[in-house]
């Protein structure tokens, strides 16, 4: 039987934190990502979790030093925040079938838009 390739996880886990995929990481240690994960699997975790970590943390910072993108983005990812939607149509909407039509009304029901459809919205 071989002998196992020395390999660092400390590397493992610093290739993992910035985002490397096992491929690459295989790419660079010379071991295949069924030996990554079997052997390195800890190490492949904890890297992606620290970069993961050091990433929000990097965006939190800039959330709080005024950055109004950061600011929205963490506020629709973590406060469930969202931009609202209007849709505007210029002319009549025709429907097929009346399931269709009850489809759409009930879709619109669920936005918060009207009960009844609007004039022009017809089922053929």
């Amino acid at each position: 039987m071989p002998a196992k390739k020395e390999v660092d996880g400390k590397l493992i886990r610093s290739l993992a934190a910035i985002g490397c995929t096992q491929q690459e990481i295989g790419a660079v240690t010379g071991c295949s990502p069924d030996t990554l994960q079997r052997r390195f699997r800890e190490d492949l975790t904890i890297g992606s979790e620290t970069g993961k970590s050091s990433l929000r943390r990097r965006q939190w910072q800039a959330a709080m030093e005024g950055n109004v993108s950061m600011l929205i983005w963490l506020g629709k990812q973590l406060l469930g925040q969202r931009e609202p939607i209007h849709i505007e149509h210029a002319g009549a909407i025709e429907y097929t079938s009346a399931e269709d039509l009850a489809a759409a009304r009930a879709r619109a029901a669920g936005a918060g838009l009207a009960q009844n459809a609007p004039a022009g919205i017809t089922s053929h």
